[in-house]
């Protein structure tokens, strides 16, 4: 007799009951439905380091370590058609800079985004990336550096384009690159 019992219990669990259901109403049903609608990625992926050592002929020396950080992220949420929610972590930059002029150290700092605070409003610094930190070297002289960088909100055209001027003395003058658009 028990055995029975259970046998008929057993038959009865064969998952009849979902069998007209979409896996979404089952996940729902199961409250797993988030879990499996959630994806998150991280930009980049990997720790990103670059070490560039240039030495100019007007006897400038420059040392940039330009890597990306772990603890300053911007999240972005974006939600697809089909609801799956997708969490995209973008890693902000730096540059770790060291310039030397004829052999002797004229200037050692940090380049981020917060150096550039006073151009733009703390939401576009909220979620600004560092794009890149290079030298301008046809700008360069006997007597300044040039180097430019950029920022950009993630996923828009939006960017902010910075020139740092950098004179013998290792004082550093930024100012705002005006990009216009050619019209014809």
């Amino acid at each position: 007799m028990i055995f029975l019992l259970l046998a008929t219990s057993l038959i009865s669990c064969d998952g009849r009951n979902r069998a007209y259901k979409s896996n979404q109403d089952i996940l729902r049903e199961s409250n797993l439905l988030s879990a499996f609608s959630e994806q998150v990625k991280f930009v980049p992926e990997q720790h990103i380091e670059i070490n560039t050592d240039t030495i100019l002929n007007n006897g400038f020396e420059i040392k940039i370590k330009y890597n990306s950080t772990k603890n300053n992220i911007v999240l972005k949420t974006i939600k697809t058609k089909n609801d799956t929610i997708i969490k995209v972590y973008y890693k902000n930059f730096e540059a770790n800079l060291q310039v030397f002029k004829n052999g002797n150290q004229i200037n050692k700092s940090i380049i981020d985004k917060k150096v550039f605070k006073e151009f733009e409003t703390p939401s576009f610094w909220a979620n600004a990336i560092m794009q890149f930190i290079w030298i301008d070297h046809y700008a360069s002289n006997e007597n300044m550096l040039y180097l430019n960088t950029s920022f950009c909100l993630p996923n828009t055209d939006r960017c902010k384009d910075f020139t740092l001027e950098i004179n013998k003395q290792g004082v550093i003058k930024i100012t705002e690159k005006q990009l216009l658009a050619n019209s014809i």
